[in-house]
């Protein structure tokens, strides 16, 4: 007998690069369906079916499928393990082509009956082309192994007889997991944890490790009985954009440890996940990036035309440096236009400006008034340390009714998870502005909690689009 055929073959791709591949072929053939419907309509004597520029059309449309794929969560990349894609193909590519054939029509890019002909036929195309595609993908995939790659980048926390246990449980099972290390607070730990991890110190340096690896996994080794101190634990890494697994204690779980999870073993409890997951933070830090450049680029007139004024105004810097704590609860620099006489800043934001501060310039009155004063903060989105849309960055002193923030709102802290925005779900929704009372801080960090609950791309696309209305027609507490 010969079983050399029924092997399967490995391939140099992870299953993640693999399934990309596979998406954007599938993009690839609805671009190849639009030429072959234009070469088709050619052949019938239709010499213009649709306008010269049909490769930008073509183009778009594709763009577009991938896209709504993504959104829809087409690929398996896009999913955890479970879930349901949210369109299924067919309808994904009916909403491109409806969507482009709705713009088509009404820039008026062709006649309309060649326009309807040319869409169906190209509609029929790309559909029998995407699915060739996704035929050709399940039979490479069920012919083939991918080249392992570790599932998640991982730390335990607690040196005790549950780490050992766990660690000798994924060793057999081969499980794609890449431990850096164990942290513990305390100093008796089991012996032969040492022999397989290196130490790495305690909850504090677990901290600043996170804070340089966003994508970890913390994997919680520490008896179940000690619920205080796992409770005291998880409220010191809350803001950290993490996801904590509850390892099953040998003395009390009657929890299968068989797989780590999915499968038919008993799922890790988790305790945390990050409020973004890692494609979503990537798009999110790559439309950062690209908007931030365009949106420079728009209001270089309004930047130049400021700091002029604020030169003319009162003598001092144009721009103004203040301390804010940032995501993870890092500190970094704000800049801002300066509205303050020089000798009366404050670069600790100690004291927060009120609406008739005498210590406000003629210039800084009408620059704080729409929020002119933060577009410099532009650059901070550029360096990566702000987001366009986020939680407003508050600074580290900031005071309500004389008590500091984190005292006022026992969860401030929760908004360190994301980086701070520009502008965000709280301004739009008229809390911007000064929060000199416990009541206003309270309301505003009620919206910011509920925006990193709630993301999505397209939440950051409203807040975007209704932020000058919020800016020009203040309203609350302004």
């Amino acid at each position: 007998m010969h079983q050399a055929a029924d092997r399967k073959q490995p391939l140099a791709l992870s299953r993640g690069m693999f399934d990309t591949l596979a998406a954007f072929f599938e993009g690839a053939g609805v671009f190849a369906a639009g030429w072959l419907a234009v070469a088709a309509m050619h052949a019938v004597g239709e010499t213009e079916p649709i306008p010269a520029r049909a490769t930008l059309f073509i183009v778009a449309l594709a763009v577009a499928y991938l896209i709504l794929g993504w959104l829809a969560k087409l690929h398996p990349q896009r999913r955890t393990p479970g879930e349901a894609p949210g369109l299924t193909m067919p309808r994904v590519l009916g909403a491109s082509f409806v969507a482009f054939g709705l713009a088509a029509a009404a820039l008026d890019a062709a006649p309309a009956g060649a326009l309807a002909v040319w869409l169906a036929l190209w509609f029929v195309l790309a559909l029998i082309g995407v699915q060739l595609v996704r035929r050709a993908s399940e039979a490479i995939e069920s012919r083939s192994t991918f080249r392992r790659a570790p599932l998640r980048r991982a730390v335990l926390v607690g040196g005790g007889a549950s780490a050992l246990r766990l660690l000798e449980r994924l060793s057999a099972e081969g499980a794609d997991i890449e431990f850096a290390g164990y942290f513990d607070d305390r100093v008796t730990r089991v012996e032969g944890l040492n022999e397989r991890l290196p130490y790495l110190g305690d909850l504090a340096a677990l901290i600043e490790h996170v804070a340089d690896h966003e994508d970890l996994h913390v994997y919680m080794a520490l008896p179940w009985t000690a619920g205080p101190r796992i409770a005291s634990l998880l409220d010191r890494l809350r803001f950290l954009p993490i996801t904590v697994w509850l390892v099953p204690d040998p003395e009390l779980s009657v929890l299968s440890m068989s797989h780590v999870e999915g499968g038919d073993g008993v799922v890790m409890p988790t305790l945390m996940t990050p409020p973004l997951a890692h494609w979503d933070r990537l798009l999110k830090g790559a439309f950062d990036f690209v908007a931030g450049l365009i949106i420079l680029l728009l209001i270089s007139p309004i930047l130049l035309a400021t700091a002029i004024a604020i030169k003319l105004d009162t003598p001092g810097p144009v721009l103004f440096r203040q301390l804010r704590s940032g995501q993870f609860g890092r500190k970094f620099s704000i800049y801002k236009f300066r509205s303050l006489k020089i000798e009366q800043a404050d670069a600790e934001a100690d004291k927060l400006v009120s609406a008739h501060d005498d210590r406000v310039t003629r210039v800084g009155k009408f620059i704080r008034k729409y929020s002119i004063d933060e577009l410099p903060q532009i650059f901070n989105v550029l360096k990566g340390e702000m987001s366009l849309v986020g939680p407003r960055p508050h600074a580290p002193k900031a005071k309500a009714d004389g008590r500091l923030y984190a005292d006022v709102v026992p969860d401030y802290a929760i908004r360190y998870r994301v980086k701070p925005g520009m502008t965000g779900w709280a301004q739009i929704n008229g809390w911007r502005g000064e929060t000199d009372t416990e009541d206003k801080l309270r309301k505003r960090v009620e919206f910011d909690f509920q925006y990193i609950r709630e993301w999505s791309f397209w939440l950051d696309m409203l807040v975007l689009l209704r932020t000058p209305a919020a800016v020009v027609l203040p309203k609350n507490n302004v």
